[in-house]
């Protein structure tokens, strides 16, 4: 297992693969007054693509946090822990550091490495940031250190129904719609609410289509799709591995129209595909890099700054969300004097409306529901790039689906 820490000379060389350059003294942490949190991550597997990315956008936040005052005048430490995407190296990596870092808070990237340790991260107290924007964390009588920076996958996919139906011209018939997906927790977590939902508002579900990683090929399972003949097909996955779904499709010159999920749909999935991601669609709760709004002008400098002639994504995007907004629960942790995980989560449900400049949409966490956002638009890859075309997107905070 790899650990990566900030302002350690033994992991010089490795941070310098992730930020392109050295980390020089901006990545330094003073040895007191600092805050360490930990950063669970697939830096070598199947989707080390998308860790990548988001370390480097959380690294760069760091750096620009440091640079801006810190944590109240104590500088953000990012330990960093390669996991694989695997269940058990993540186990043990949550262990070592929770037990031996003694971190104050962490951030897991895995579906199945956050739902295998959610009772132990309730037992022992830690405040946590995940990926793994599954339903069931955002009940906090059931998990109330748990926290993300976005919809959840299922209301995520709840929004994409939504605008199928609410667009849906032909009143002959429902629109149809397919999911293609990994088998595993990631992949099945939405199926239930969407399938329901579908269901409710009028949108006819066909046969589901299993893509497992690394994909490969997918002709086996679109050729079987192609026979429902579905209107819209919604892709669970990430880039590297449904850009072969997409390829694949083109090659068999199907109809239908693709939407991604926020993991599956980024930028590098417009060069991946080799232009058959075009007239695509995918659901997003985090700006494309570079888009126009106010919270964007410190990431564009910054990339520019520390990785010139590199490209920015929407998930380098997102690490710089994760730990914008980590930061604000610490500043508000530490002004109370409660700079340990219960004031944490207290910080967190403590927000209203907190905005990171428009990367994401405003969050809001409360003790009775830490569903931190309900908004999230849909965008269209024309000419290479990624357009919205819906707006956002807004589901109730209804009920009915809470933690499912």
């Amino acid at each position: 297992m790899k650990k990566w820490t900030t302002g350690c000379a033994i992991v010089v060389f490795a941070l310098a693969l992730i930020l392109g350059g050295g980390p020089g003294s901006s990545l330094a942490s003073a040895a007191k007054g600092e805050i360490k949190w930990g950063v669970l991550i697939d830096l070598s597997g199947p989707t080390s693509d998308w860790g990548k990315n988001q370390l480097k956008g959380q690294l760069d936040a760091m750096r620009w946090v440091n640079e801006h005052g810190g944590i109240n005048g104590k500088n953000l430490k990012l330990i960093v822990i390669d996991d694989g995407y695997k269940v058990p190296r993540g186990v043990a990596g949550y262990n070592r550091l929770v037990d031996s870092e003694k971190v104050l808070g962490l951030y897991v990237q895995s579906t199945g490495t956050t739902m295998t340790l959610i009772k132990k991260i309730v037992a022992d107290g830690v405040a946590t940031i995940a990926a793994s924007f599954t339903s069931k964390f955002q009940n906090p009588q059931k998990t109330p250190f748990s926290f993300f920076v976005s919809p959840s996958y299922a209301t995520m996919g709840r929004i994409s129904l939504k605008w199928i139906r609410d667009n849906w011209k032909d009143k002959s018939r429902n629109p149809k719609i397919c999911y293609l997906y990994p088998d595993n927790k990631y992949g099945r977590d939405i199926l239930n609410v969407c399938k329901d939902y579908a269901k409710k508002i009028g949108v006819d579900v066909g046969p589901d289509q299993v893509i497992n990683w690394p994909t490969r090929d997918a002709t086996v399972q679109l050729t079987n799709m192609k026979r429902y003949d579905p209107d819209f097909a919604y892709i669970t996955s990430t880039a590297m591995n449904g850009a072969v779904i997409l390829k694949n499709a083109r090659a068999l010159g199907i109809r239908t129209k693709f939407i991604s999920n926020i993991r599956n749909f980024e930028e590098s999935l417009i060069t991946l595909s080799g232009g058959a991601a075009e007239g695509t669609y995918g659901v997003h709760p985090i700006a494309p890099y570079g888009a126009p709004v106010p919270g964007m002008k410190k990431v564009v400098e910054s990339h520019e700054r520390w990785h010139k002639g590199g490209k920015g994504t929407n998930v380098y995007v997102e690490g710089w969300v994760n730990i914008l907004t980590v930061t604000e629960a610490l500043k508000m942790a530490d002004k109370a004097g409660k700079l340990t995980p219960a004031g944490i989560r207290d910080a967190f449900e403590r927000f209203r409306d907190f905005t990171t400049g428009g990367l994401a949409p405003p969050l809001t966490f409360t003790a009775k529901d830490h569903r931190g956002s309900m908004s999230a638009k849909i965008y269209e890859i024309k000419g290479g790039k990624m357009v919205d075309v819906s707006g956002w997107v807004t589901l109730p905070r209804d009920w009915e689906y809470f933690g499912k």
